[in-house]
């Protein structure tokens, strides 16, 4: 066991934080960077990854430092406290879904306030250095942007009256870092929580052979799985879409929190409703049976990490340890 510490965090290069390089093997493809950076939240990246990243910047830094802080609150939300090394741009990206524009990422900010506000008198204490990768925000400027915004959108207030935002010449800092919801933020809370990725609904999408032996997975399996987990299965069992996408799937797929796509048989209608999804940014969890995924898992997806199983027990127990793992679980 090798354990060099490092005098910042190899990521976002913060000073304070306790992120050391350990392996139990010689070979450096197994090096990890491992512990609790201020920022990045828990890290235990492969080295290779954090190189690749930030040395040839295959995806920006900041989205990085973003995902790895995600997958931190994920964790902490899901009260999931097992931690998966992340080894691939797949593992990073697991479970966590990009900002589309700044007004999400206002979402973002005012969703973790509600996480961390203990009652409706209480504040959560920022500290804009560390935290604004919560939200993705580039930079500590950036997530002052955020804060301001949210403020201007009357979605928080901080103990003063004043706007917790103060620019000193076209940099913006936080003046307040104790911010607390407004009744309108708490409401916007709510109606987030109403809509994808927040609703209850999993969308499953699965080849509907004529033996109906998908059928009955669903019933036995996939269904079951995601009920455990505190959400609600949609499916179009009477399949009257034929070959083609209907209104009625892409709205549901729309609504839904996740989609799970299985891929046996390998359906073309499946692969298209799991790239439907892709493309909204929605979670799609791919899963195969095992003695058929040679044939069936077609190469434009054979790199993502899909659900190999033997029979409905297994798909059953292996869905469950998915959602819950990727945060996508509601406790009860």
């Amino acid at each position: 066991m090798s354990d060099m510490d490092n005098v910042k965090c190899p990521i976002c290069e913060r000073p304070d934080c306790q992120v050391s390089l350990k392996s139990t093997t010689a070979d450096p493809i197994d090096l990890f960077f491992s512990g609790q950076c201020n920022c990045c939240g828990f890290v235990y990246v492969n080295r290779l990854l954090v190189n690749d990243i930030v040395n040839n910047k295959t995806i920006p830094r900041s989205e990085f430092i973003g995902c790895l802080k995600r997958q931190s609150i994920i964790r902490e939300q899901s009260g999931n406290s097992s931690i998966m090394p992340i080894r691939t741009k797949n593992d990073l990206m697991e479970g966590v879904i990009l900002p589309s524009t700044p007004l999400r990422q206002v979402d973002m900010l005012i969703e973790y306030i509600a996480s961390h506000q203990a009652s409706l008198s209480d504040f959560v204490r920022f500290d804009s250095s560390k935290d604004y990768p919560i939200c993705f925000a580039k930079n500590e400027s950036d997530f002052c942007f955020i804060v301001k915004s949210a403020y201007e959108l009357d979605y928080i207030k901080g103990r003063g009256k004043d706007n917790p935002i103060l620019d000193n010449g076209g940099r913006l800092h936080l003046s307040d870092e104790f911010l607390m919801l407004t009744l309108q933020g708490w409401e916007k809370v709510q109606e987030l929580k109403e809509q994808s990725p927040y609703s209850k609904q999993v969308f499953v999408a699965f080849h509907f052979d004529t033996n109906e032996i998908m059928k009955g997975i669903y019933y036995s399996a996939i269904a079951p799985a995601i009920s455990e987990c505190g959400l609600i299965p949609y499916v179009t069992l009477d399949d009257d879409h034929g070959n083609s996408i209907t209104d009625v799937i892409i709205a549901g797929i729309r609504k839904s929190r996740f989609v799970i796509a299985d891929v046996t048989d390998a359906s073309q209608n499946v692969y298209y409703e799991a790239g439907f999804a892709y493309g909204l940014g929605i979670p799609v969890v791919l899963t195969c049976r095992e003695d058929s995924a040679k044939n069936d898992m077609k190469f434009d997806t054979s790199h993502i990490k899909h659900i190999l199983w033997k029979d409905g027990a297994d798909l059953r127990i292996r869905l469950i340890n998915r959602i819950v793992a990727m945060g996508l679980s509601i406790p009860s």
